[in-house]
């Protein structure tokens, strides 16, 4: 279970992979254009094209995924994405070689995992080609981030400790980091007489509200195992509706499946013969979900309906045709405290990184004598 979700300044860190921006020195068109110098600083310089493709990348990314960057929200996330790119560009010049050759090692598994995902070699450069990213530059950039990260774990996260009674009241309590500062500006105020103001109120409501989703978070869903098959009605990698003809045939084909199904075959068997889901020769179609893992309402509605080991009919969705049959349900349930301690400290750690990052920052501007020569530009 993982339960590690960041916010903030190291989320916007740890969503490097997912907003594209160029690595050191990668645009060649910086230096023939010649544009400005927008940020200077020791071992450090970054020109505002460096900034532009960053934001076209990542527009192109979400547009992949049918969302936009609104005009209103751009400015805001210009000023961010430089200050991450300032402090990527600061922790790149910290790193040591074991810092280096440790992120080598992490940056090489990610890569090869993402690799195994796709069917093939060509299949995964072309994956991330349709979503904006060169696979020297995604690649380049699973490289920096993990030097970053040993970075940051290096000199700031390695100071921290988190007692077991603290992950003990996370899992008992619902208290992190968050909870225990709030619930300390409560206790001041019921000290000074304050339990009739709106920041008393409000803070007990807010220390609640925090409680009860962090204990909701230790809940595990329902969990389904089912068998699925899947026949696109779309591009897999561009999302472009097939045409008509193909469409028929797509669903002529499923009912055949069902059909086959339905006789007595083998589901794994047909499925990894027929199924169009990249992964079926790993999983035969089988998949382990719950209420919380994305997919298409429709399937999710289906597989919440089907009782164990029924064969439902062709469920349509806007992706593709999907076969699918319930293995088994499990029941909600709290996950034990076995299971989620490692990962409920690993969490409190990252708030207390994360806590200590902007104040981390600024120091290092003032080490790197860093200089913001104009605002980025808005185009």
């Amino acid at each position: 279970m993982n339960l590690r979700p960041l916010s903030g300044a190291i989320a916007f860190l740890a969503a490097a992979l997912l907003a594209p921006w160029f690595p050191v020195g990668a645009s060649d068109a910086t230096a023939l254009l010649g544009d400005r110098v927008i940020v200077r600083g020791k071992g450090i310089e970054i020109r505002q094209l460096e900034l532009d493709d960053s934001i076209a990348a990542l527009r192109a990314t979400l547009a992949s995924q049918n969302q936009a960057i609104s005009p209103r929200e751009e400015p805001a996330l210009r000023d961010r994405m430089l200050d991450r790119m300032i402090l990527t560009r600061m922790l790149l010049l910290r790193a040591t070689a074991e810092d280096t050759a440790g992120a080598k090692e992490l940056a090489d598994k990610f890569i090869a995992d993402t690799k195994a995902k796709a069917p093939s070699e060509a299949s995964y450069r072309r994956q991330l080609i349709a979503t904006g990213i060169k696979p020297e530059v995604f690649e380049a950039r699973a490289l920096e981030q993990a030097i970053v990260e040993k970075v940051i774990n290096r000199e700031l996260k390695s100071q921290l400790t988190v007692s077991n009674d603290a992950v003990r009241d996370f899992y008992d309590l619902g208290t992190d980091l968050v909870a225990r500062e709030i619930e300390v500006t409560v206790q001041r105020l019921a000290e000074e007489g304050k339990q009739d103001t709106t920041f008393y109120r409000d803070g007990t409501n807010r220390l609640a509200e925090v409680r009860r989703v962090n204990l909701q978070r230790l809940q595990r869903p329902e969990q389904v195992t089912a068998d699925l098959i899947l026949f696109y009605t779309v591009d897999p990698l561009t999302r472009a509706p097939l045409n008509d003809d193909l469409i028929l045939a797509k669903m002529r084909l499923a009912t055949n499946t069902l059909e086959r199904l339905r006789a007595g075959e083998d589901f794994a068997a047909v499925a990894r013969a027929v199924s169009e889901d990249p992964d079926v020769a790993r999983t035969g179609g089988e998949y382990r979900a719950s209420s919380r893992t994305p997919m298409a309402p429709e399937l999710q509605e289906a597989l919440a309906r089907l009782a164990p080991n029924q064969l439902g009919n062709p469920i349509n969705t806007r992706f593709g045709i999907y076969l699918a049959r319930v293995r088994e349900r499990v029941p909600p349930a709290k996950v034990p405290f076995a299971e989620v301690a490692s990962d409920l400290r690993e969490m409190l750690l990252a708030q207390g990184v994360e806590k200590r990052l902007p104040a981390y920052a600024a120091d290092l501007r003032k080490e790197y004598a860093i200089e913001v020569l104009t605002a980025p530009s808005r185009p």
